[in-house]
């Protein structure tokens, strides 16, 4: 299948593992099978101070319209406060649409991705530019790697550049 709720869980310990930018990324809480807290803390390159988010992500599955979204928004979580180590990203948001071509339980699909989050500071055009023409295209090469491979063996894997089938 396009999608099950373990995949997410598999998804944020190989992205710890393999991203050199995460810092951290666990679930916090689980509130219902649908509904979670997380937890994600980044590392940003110099003169950037690295950031931290709370958020919640909720997983809706229509099988009638064989779609899948997958929307998180920051929060404030009680066990969760902000240190002084990061910035905390208090303005987040990010809603993924994946719609089956066939079904839910075949191989194929398109996806939307809306993102958006507020720095907390001011950031040059320049520096803006920079990252929408290389830093999102080169996630989305990621994404597109991952759900590749998770189609053709099964197995949820979250390529990056040291070991991308791209190169």
């Amino acid at each position: 299948p396009i999608y099950k709720p373990n995949h997410l869980k598999q998804w944020y310990q190989r992205r710890v593992r393999g991203d050199k930018s995460v810092s951290s990324l666990y679930v916090v809480d689980n509130i219902t099978n649908n509904r979670e807290i997380v937890y994600w803390a980044t590392k940003f390159p110099f003169p950037l101070q690295d950031r931290d988010y709370v958020f919640e992500r909720t997983h809706l599955m229509d099988e009638k319209l064989k779609t899948i979204e997958i929307t998180s928004r920051s929060i404030t979580h009680k066990s969760k406060p902000e240190y002084s180590k990061f910035v905390r990203v208090l303005k987040y948001g990010s809603k993924l649409t994946i719609l089956a071509d066939k079904d839910l339980y075949e191989k194929g699909m398109s996806y939307c991705l809306t993102y958006y989050d507020d720095f907390g500071m001011p950031i040059p055009n320049q520096v803006k530019d920079r990252l929408a023409n290389t830093k999102i295209p080169e996630f989305l090469d990621k994404v597109h790697d991952a759900a590749v491979y998770l189609g053709s063996t099964g197995k949820l894997y979250v390529p990056y550049p040291e070991n991308s089938p791209r190169k």
